[in-house]
């Protein structure tokens, strides 16, 4: 997965639960940076906020959340918490036994509605083989953005004009430049089109 696509998707993410578009500052930049270098998977950033703006919506303060940083010990916290499950669970780790997880996703894909969907069940479980679980990541995150063009291309046009519309709507008239625009539509899409078909987010850590 390139540095552009594990931020884009954090920056669409971020955006969404604002119910506002906003420009990442460079201490926003540098945080993500930080989370995928040190490999934290992209799902449990994405948990991670979700989980901070629902803890300020049901506080009834409802305090403006203005920068990645409120989400910074949310991240860590989960992280941490997840690493020391999937260690104290008796169960073999993802890191000794990927394989198990790779069939669930390619069984959901198999389930779907979308033909488009289910031709990718058989090149996500030729990842089997891989024993280390950043690769396998970053080749799921490839996998996902390839099959959401794929159903995007299978769709008549009206059925994808339909979803590009409703992306447009979520974003409405915000004065954006036309780079972070692109990045917050392309991740909403993304979002949109899995959400559209009941597809899962192609990930090991769910």
């Amino acid at each position: 997965m390139s540095g552009d696509d594990y931020f884009t998707e954090i920056e669409g993410h971020f955006a969404l639960r604002r119910g506002t578009p906003f420009v990442l500052s460079a201490k926003d930049w540098a945080l993500m940076k930080k989370w995928r270098d040190d490999g934290v998977p992209l799902p449990v950033v994405i948990e991670a906020i979700d989980a901070v703006f629902e803890k300020n919506e049901a506080s009834g303060r409802r305090k403006v959340i203005s920068s990645l940083s409120y989400c910074r010990h949310a991240v860590k916290e989960l992280w941490e918490e997840r690493r020391e499950l999937l260690v104290g669970s008796g169960e073999s780790l993802p890191e000794e036994s990927p394989v198990a997880a790779i069939e669930a996703l390619a069984a959901e894909l198999e389930s779907s509605g979308s033909e488009a969907a289910r031709s990718f069940a058989l090149p996500l479980r030729a990842l089997a083989g891989e024993r280390s679980v950043p690769k396998i990541e970053e080749r799921l995150i490839e996998l996902e953005h390839e099959m959401i063009e794929a159903i995007l291309r299978s769709l008549p046009a009206e059925g994808s004009s339909s979803l590009r519309r409703q992306v447009s709507r979520v974003l409405g008239e915000a004065k954006l430049d036309e780079k972070t625009r692109a990045r917050t539509e392309e991740a909403n899409l993304r979002r949109a089109v899995r959400e559209r078909f009941g597809l899962p987010r192609l990930t090991l850590f769910r």
